[in-house]
């Protein structure tokens, strides 16, 4: 197309036009909370992040007049295909100026590479895939910024990738809770209506010291590997994702924000609520720790996200219930009692995240209580026949 370049970029992480773009097309937004550029580093790196041991990406900057305009990754992931065997790619690490010509090229190119290794569809936007963090493009509810590992993205992308030729795959909802929602009759009547038929729950906050920090994090990932094995796009998370995520998360995880529901001894359901972090990382615009050192002080980022702050509130983040307990109202008691407990540690809201449009239950439950739906994000696809 005429003045634009596509480039292939194979080592992203060393690439700083690549890197940067996300700053030059955001940092404008007040809303826009800028990636902490270590765990950028993380994703990018082939050789440690474990996405790698099952799947290959490929990127590309797009540049007009040498200017860097947009970019793209094109994602293989051999596990989804293992588990559906749908001959379908990914997309992912998208930003892009609102420049038409420039986002078919990407397009383009990904699409090429995608039908290179006999692919005929693609879906997007994942940093790697459906487990990784901030999936889809924010559509409705461009009113404030967004929690931690949500997407947020200029108001233009829906209609940019729909001018490409991509189209609506399946919408996500956010839900706001807030401490009035908590105190509302209209609560306290659902949950107790809800308590009344559930069984009897034992529930234990997470461990996080020591090995049985690691002991805990496995044990829920293995129940979310089988509580979510029915979901829409679902792929397993592996040992290497486990040993990663245990890793991240031990950085700012609340016990009592983080929960293991059992039955008679035996674990059946968890849930995961993490503080948002973002409202720290709004305070370092170049994502740098460095900065954070010089903004916050010598304790910095990490005294903030360990719970020594301000953050006034959590994002649920994981929930699941082993297939023989669901309809049993197992999942809202233990939301209902790690809500109660955020408040009680003068948390001001909970987001409850993301929602698939057609997960009826939770939709129904988390509208029942007084959640406000605020935010909607969308997945797009294509047949790559229509992108080359």
């Amino acid at each position: 197309m005429p003045g634009i370049e596509i480039e292939t970029v194979d080592e992203p992480l060393k690439h700083r036009d690549f890197i940067e773009l996300a700053w030059q097309i955001n940092a404008h937004d007040p809303d826009w909370v800028p990636p902490l550029r270590r765990d950028l580093g993380k994703l990018l790196n082939r050789a440690k992040y474990p996405f790698f041991r099952y799947g290959d990406a490929q990127f590309f900057l797009a540049r007009r007049r040498g200017r860097p305009v947009g970019r793209i990754a094109a994602i293989e992931n051999r596990l989804h295909l293992e588990t559906y065997g749908d001959k379908r790619g990914f997309f992912g690490f998208f930003e892009c100026e609102d420049d038409v010509e420039a986002a078919r090229a990407l397009f383009k190119a990904a699409a090429r590479w995608l039908r290179e290794r006999k692919l005929t569809r693609v879906l997007g936007p994942f940093n790697y895939s459906i487990n990784d963090q901030c999936p889809g493009v924010l559509v409705e509810g461009f009113n404030g910024p967004p929690v931690i590992l949500m997407s947020h993205n200029p108001r233009y992308y829906g209609r940019l990738l729909t001018d490409c030729g991509l189209a609506k795959a399946k919408d996500m909802y956010a839900y706001l809770i807030t401490e009035q929602v908590l105190k509302a009759e209209r609560f306290a009547r659902v949950m107790n209506a809800i308590k009344r038929r559930a069984p009897e729950l034992e529930q234990r906050e997470v461990r996080v010291r020591g090995p049985g920090f690691k002991q805990d994090v496995e044990l829920m990932l293995k129940m979310f590997n089988l509580a979510w094995k029915d979901n829409w796009g679902f792929t397993p998370v592996t040992p290497e994702e486990v040993a990663a995520i245990a890793s991240d998360l031990g950085e700012i995880v609340r016990p009592q924000l983080t929960r293991i529901a059992s039955i008679k001894g035996e674990p059946v359901a968890f849930a995961v609520c993490i503080p948002n972090v973002n409202e720290v990382l709004r305070l370092i615009p170049d994502g740098r720790l460095t900065t954070a050192l010089f903004k916050l002080g010598p304790g910095g980022f990490l005294d903030l996200a360990l719970g020594r702050s301000e953050i006034r509130g959590f994002r649920t983040m994981l929930m699941g219930v082993l297939p023989e307990h669901r309809n049993k109202g197992i999942d809202a008691v233990m939301i209902s009692k790690i809500i109660e407990a955020g408040f009680a540690l003068n948390q001001k809201y909970c987001e409850l995240s993301w929602v698939l449009e057609d997960n009826l239950p939770m939709n129904s439950l988390a509208e029942k209580v007084g959640g406000l739906r605020y935010r909607t994000y969308r997945l797009f696809e294509a047949d790559l026949s229509r992108l080359t």
